[in-house]
């Protein structure tokens, strides 16, 4: 049942967006946000949670590692730039990752899913822009 809510809501969000949002048989939806963002739902149906995640972007190479990891994890630090969303390294695609996960119950309208995307993309944002400045060789 919250599945199918939850879908509905998706429904209602991708008209506010101008695009088809939907849950597929395994529980994910993606779309594009301004041609340069990836946003990815997934519906956990065991537990009713949502999992929302964007990549950052590439962490690259191992010149300034620890630097950057250092900076992720302050990032993530209460008050910090990541928002209460957590930064996570996908190791297997050299990937930093911005997630953040909420049950469905909490997502109750196509306004309180756009407020968190919004959240999410702005997160995502600032994250690019600091790499950028104080990593600027880097694609992170």
């Amino acid at each position: 049942m919250l599945k199918e809510q939850f879908n509905d809501i998706l429904a209602e969000f991708g008209a506010l967006v101008k695009c088809d949002v939907a849950l597929d048989d395994d529980g994910f939806a993606s779309f594009m946000v301004d041609d340069d963002m990836i946003v990815n739902l997934r519906f956990l149906e065991a537990s009713g949670t949502i999992i929302t995640f964007a990549p950052v972007g590439a962490f690259g190479g191992a010149d300034k590692e620890g630097e950057k990891a250092l900076a992720l994890l302050r990032m993530n630090d209460v008050g910090g730039l990541s928002e209460g969303f957590t930064l996570a390294l996908d190791e297997d695609a050299d990937l930093v990752l911005a997630m953040d996960r909420r049950s469905a119950l909490e997502i109750a309208s196509a306004d309180s899913l756009a407020a968190w995307v919004e959240a999410l993309v702005r997160v995502v944002r600032a994250v690019r822009g600091y790499f950028a400045d104080n990593f600027p060789e880097e694609e992170v």
